[in-house]
């Protein structure tokens, strides 16, 4: 018994070895994007589609999975006159599942779901408002090499917001931005 346990522990460590060496390391990723932000349902009747810009801090954390952390700040002006400005400020914690896995070059796929909130600075108003919010979407790289990709990144991002602050409980805010990855 007492050789048992380590020739035990030694084949283990064998059989696991090739599987270890077969993963791909962690790899942490931050992306720039710009783009627009689209205003859906009874938000839309307060504010027009205007411009964003946002970035990413990703890290893969298996082939498939990655987590994110991601802002994006939108610039709208208000519907009735247009000289209103009104920014939201988007901070999402998300995770992401790539159906495709990795790629060194090629087209690479995510699907992503996360949580954080929402800000709604409205010029002249008394103060910022900012209420919890879902997220889901989606992220498209062209990997030109294994360190930089051209992203696509449709998000959409939930506000739980109240009647009274924004006319709307749920205020719909739609990123769409492009940009670049650099993966370390």
């Amino acid at each position: 018994m007492k050789r048992f346990v380590p020739l035990l522990s030694l084949a283990a460590l064998a059989f696991a070895t090739p599987l270890v060496a077969q993963q791909p390391a962690t790899r942490f990723f931050v992306e720039g994007r710009g783009g627009s932000v689209v205003p859906t349902f009874s938000i839309a009747d307060v504010a027009k589609s205007g411009g964003a810009y946002g970035a990413t801090i990703g890290l893969r954390a298996s082939p498939r999975w990655v987590v994110m952390a991601e802002f994006d700040n939108g610039m709208h002006k208000d519907k009735a006159t247009g000289l209103v400005d009104i920014n939201t400020l988007h901070y999402m914690a998300k995770i992401g599942y790539s159906p495709t896995g990795p790629r060194e070059r090629g087209w690479e796929a995510l699907v992503n779901l996360g949580a954080g909130a929402v800000s709604f600075d409205v010029e002249g108003a008394p103060r910022k408002y900012t209420y919890f919010a879902i997220n889901a979407g989606a992220k498209l790289a062209y990997n030109f090499n294994p360190s930089v990709a051209f992203v696509l990144s449709p998000q959409g991002d939930i506000a739980i917001s109240k009647k009274d602050e924004l006319t709307t409980t749920n205020a719909w805010v739609w990123p769409f931005t492009a940009g670049l990855r650099v993966t370390f």
